[in-house]
């Protein structure tokens, strides 16, 4: 593609993600299955523990801001992939496995919130501006294709090899990802500053409470994600509590296996790749439209899952699902991108992916808590009628996105 041929880094680094989160997601549906099979209750413990770490998204993107973006993707790659390492040697304590595979999320949770900021700095940083938008869309692919194959590998590796191989690759994939950075920082450059010398990237220790109320302050200055701020908790709320649940949705509502799972997690996956690949088709149209439609249908469709009885008709479903998602997704993170200036860049996306998740962990809880208590589709019907919400909310914003934000010359008009 020109992108690759274009940006060099940028390939390396889009090679990377698609091996470290291809061998994540064959790692999720094993050990999310074999999670559901021994307690469907601690489906929601795992989700915690995928969820909670990311609310220190916002002291990642301080550490972001102040050092080197690719050294900090570097090292927590190769950390997680230790962590995976000491895995494999202790799921041969007999009853290990679930909470092996628990600890293992909550680590790759915690390593996330470094490396989603840094990765988000770094996109804008490798590409040049007429390119952004295609290259977060196929930026966006690189999870969505590896979960739509891992998903897929996974349901069938659940009774195809042992569970010491899937671990091996996952360690491997990390591995192999920083060694993909290693190569990308050869041919890319850190992001240059343009802050007080003591405050610049050499700086020995960030001042964290100075930082955070930067970023606060950036924050406050962009007043629709404020107005969006509630709609998008309760949308990941209910998002959370759905995908958490999943397995033991497939299982005991639509009646199916292991593969299956992994063949409708794999369906939201690919529409997604399929909606990241074309968003750059629809960055020429106004903005504000754009994502309230495939907000929309997104919205509608999380309904039409609810109400299916069959798998067949979930996967088809939950394709198409993705694919607006994927859309979606890309358009906002473009807006964002091109709003934030530079120097704020690491922090605000630290926390906007803190704020943004607040309600994840309350999400993963609320469906173990409310298993036996609400239909089981109640999570669902709520992820639908909250992105209804959004779309409500966002068409009230008056004018064109291009005025949201008031930071001077990092406004850029979008439409």
């Amino acid at each position: 593609m020109k992108l690759f041929s274009r940006y060099p880094g940028f390939r390396w680094l889009w090679t990377g993600q698609l091996l470290s989160q291809l061998g994540n997601a064959v790692f999720y549906i094993l050990g999310l299955w074999e999670i559901q099979l021994k307690s469907p209750f601690l489906l929601s413990i795992a989700g915690l523990a995928m969820t909670l770490p990311t609310l220190l998204a916002m002291v990642g993107g301080v550490y972001v801001d102040r050092f080197d973006p690719r050294k900090l993707m570097l090292g927590t790659d190769l950390l997680r992939g230790a962590a995976v390492l000491l895995g494999i040697f202790a799921i041969a304590i007999p009853g290990s496995l679930v909470w092996v595979v628990i600890a293992l999320l909550a680590i790759n949770a915690l390593g996330m919130a470094v490396f989603g900021p840094a990765e988000t700095v770094m996109v804008p940083h490798m590409v040049q501006s007429e390119d952004l938008t295609a290259a977060n869309g196929l930026y966006s692919v690189t999870s969505q294709l590896s979960s739509a194959v891992g998903s897929a590998l996974g349901g069938a590796a659940v009774a195809a090899i042992g569970v010491g191989i899937i671990f091996g690759l996952d360690m491997a994939s990390f591995w192999l990802s920083a060694l993909a950075i290693l190569l990308m920082m050869r041919t890319v450059t850190r992001p240059t500053r343009s802050l007080d010398p003591e405050l610049s990237l050499e700086s020995k220790a960030p001042n964290f409470r100075q930082s955070i109320s930067e970023g606060l302050k950036g924050f406050n200055d962009i007043p629709v994600l404020k107005r969006l701020l509630p709609m998008i908790v309760l949308t990941n709320f209910s998002f959370v509590a759905a995908f958490i649940m999943m397995p033991n949705w497939i299982h005991h509502h639509l009646h199916a296996n292991a593969l299956w799972y992994g063949i409708v997690d794999s369906a939201w996956a690919v529409g997604a790749v399929l909606g990241g690949v074309i968003s750059g088709q629809f960055s020429r149209m106004p903005l504000k439209k754009s994502l309230a439609l495939f907000f929309t249908i997104e919205a509608i469709l999380f309904l039409l899952f609810a109400a299916s009885p069959w798998v067949v008709v979930s996967a088809a479903v939950f394709l198409l699902t993705g694919f607006a998602n994927g859309v979606g997704n890309a358009l906002s993170f473009t807006l964002m991108q091109r709003i934030i200036p530079p120097d704020l860049r690491g922090r605000m996306f630290g926390l906007i992916m803190t704020l943004f998740s607040l309600a994840n962990p309350l999400g993963s809880l609320a469906a173990g808590v409310f298993l036996n208590v609400l239909p089981i589709y109640w999570s669902w019907v709520l992820a639908g009628v909250a992105g209804l919400a959004f779309v409500a909310a966002l068409l009230r914003i008056p004018g064109a996105l291009e005025d949201i934000s008031q930071v001077g010359a990092a406004s850029i008009a979008v439409e």
